[in-house]
């Protein structure tokens, strides 16, 4: 099983976005030095207590500037929010600037104050998610390309620069609901999935629905699974709910306040269904009902069993989000990346150590 680290660069009034960017760069570099395999930014708009980034690719090449081997990606960039060639433009480069390093991550977006900011339509999200991966794996795969779509179109288009993994980087969906683990099943994409939003049980019926459609599709199930985990990691309990504890608190109230801003926003009744749901669970979550199915927050053996029972699901990689919401300090998610890899990761096989 393969470990990544996942940013979401919460901002509080108190913290300033440089010094923000500046630790999740040198968290980064650590991590490569200490055996990681991956980072994987995310894309988010309009709320720095929630994210300051709405532009994880610029972080990347940030990243790539002082990095070796560390694979690049994006978790996840928009696909709804975005025009598809200019996110193949932007992926392309960053995979020219890494040397071939990039993961492109994608998803549709769900979130109303997004779409309303860019002035786009949520009821279209799913969509253009669709036609927009049609839009971009026919940039990446051809010399020169024509499209004809619902809502993009162009003729004798040649995307520049070529990207170096070829005929793309490899290309992950996120899918967090069933439609969307059946359609990454369908086109044989491999996915990525966040247990703070899928908690264990869910989890568990989405990678069902996405094998079987795997299977009906006739494609491979071979290293196709991510889980995004809420993760910290200390010596003893005490010192672990200690950290962890307010940094649950100050994700629930984040999130219940973004999800309550936009609860009257939805207009598919089963999306607003689920979303009510969503706004319900958070709200009564606890750390130690985060801790049971949404995240994992223990000792090293404690974090090694709850791993491996994940690994038994399917899940090839693991990416670790040590700092929930912006409100682990800096000194403490460097001691989570180096104890974890000392007494964790040897347990899942060898570090992707990084190369001269």
């Amino acid at each position: 099983m393969k470990f990544g680290i996942h940013y979401l660069l919460s901002c509080s009034p108190e913290q300033s976005p440089v010094q923000r960017y500046q630790d999740s760069i040198e968290q980064a570099v650590l991590a490569e030095s200490l055996g990681f395999e991956s980072v994987w930014p995310v894309e988010q708009h309009f709320n720095q207590t929630m994210s300051a980034m709405p532009c994880p690719t610029l972080l990347l090449a940030a990243i790539a500037a002082r990095t070796k081997s560390l694979r690049l990606g994006t978790a996840i960039i928009q696909l709804g929010l975005n025009h598809p060639l200019r996110v193949a433009e932007e992926i392309a480069t960053l995979d020219v600037l890494s040397k071939g390093r990039v993961e492109f991550g994608v998803g549709r977006g769900s979130n109303p104050s997004h779409f309303a900011g860019f002035n786009i339509s949520l009821t279209e999200s799913r969509e253009r998610l669709e036609e927009s991966l049609a839009y971009v794996q026919k940039a990446f795969s051809e010399e020169k390309f024509t499209f004809q779509g619902k809502f993009f179109s162009g003729e004798d288009i040649c995307l520049v620069p070529k990207s170096v993994q070829r005929p793309s980087p490899p290309i992950t969906l996120a899918a967090n609901s069933m439609d969307t683990a059946r359609l990454a099943g369908k086109l044989g994409l491999p996915i990525v999935m966040a247990l703070h939003i899928n908690p264990l049980p869910k989890a568990k019926e989405l990678i069902t629905i996405y094998k079987n459609a795997l299977q009906e599709a006739g494609q491979s199930t071979k290293n196709k699974i991510s889980l995004l985990v809420p993760l910290f990691v200390d010596e003893t309990e005490e010192k672990v709910r200690r950290a962890a504890e307010p940094a649950v608190k100050h994700f629930t109230y984040v999130t219940s306040l973004l999800l309550s801003s936009q609860a009257n926003k939805w207009t598919n009744p089963t999306e607003k269904q689920q979303m009510q749901v969503l706004l319900e669970r958070i709200g009564k979550t606890t750390y130690d009902s985060m801790n049971q199915n949404m995240a994992v927050f223990g000792t090293p053996s404690y974090c090694r069993e709850k791993l491996q029972e994940l690994e038994e699901l399917g899940v090839e990689r693991i990416i670790c989000w040590f700092n929930l919401v912006g409100a682990i300090a800096p000194n403490q998610v460097v001691r989570n990346l180096e104890l974890f890899s000392e007494e964790v990761m040897p347990y899942f096989g060898e570090p992707v150590l990084a190369t001269v």
